[in-house]
């Protein structure tokens, strides 16, 4: 019994039950919480300068927790958006990383390439999960979808 309550978390993480309503997307509120949040311990833990965390790791860290937990709420278009912010947060990181001066402490210029690859992230994935879900055309109730759009009565 508790095997097939197994089964049906790790079904419905991947797919929603037929007919199951899907969950709003995460509030706008929410969302800039978690980006300074993310912020904030990324450059937390780099101004402290701890050889074991790295603060882009926890960055990107948090943002790929977010994704997940929106896959898990069953939000609409939730895997397009995971793979969307995981794109865009790798990309942005590895372009913005090759832009910054070298100057720029190495550590320091990770955290900036890390802030913006999830700031990019988070602003993707927000975005498609806010698409408009497509619905199936029914056929309107006393109308006959005939060709022509004549009535075969």
């Amino acid at each position: 019994m508790q095997r097939y309550a197994i089964v049906q978390h790790i079904t419905r993480f991947f797919w929603p039950w037929h007919g199951e309503r899907r969950q709003p997307p995460t509030s706008v509120r929410r969302l800039v919480v978690l980006w300074l949040v993310a912020l904030a311990i990324g450059a937390g833990v780099t101004a402290l300068g701890w050889d074991d965390f790295d603060g882009s790791f926890l960055m990107a860290l948090l943002l790929l927790l977010y994704v997940v937990d929106d896959i898990s709420d069953g939000v609409p278009h939730r895997w397009p958006a995971a793979l969307a912010a995981v794109a865009v947060l790798w990309g942005a990181t590895r372009l913005t990383s090759a832009v910054l001066p070298d100057s720029l402490d190495n550590a320091w210029a990770q955290s900036v390439a890390a802030a913006v690859g999830v700031t990019l992230g988070l602003a993707v994935s927000a975005a498609i999960t806010r698409l408009p879900e497509r619905r199936p055309h029914r056929p309107v109730e006393g109308h006959d979808s005939g060709v022509g759009g004549h009535d075969s009565r």
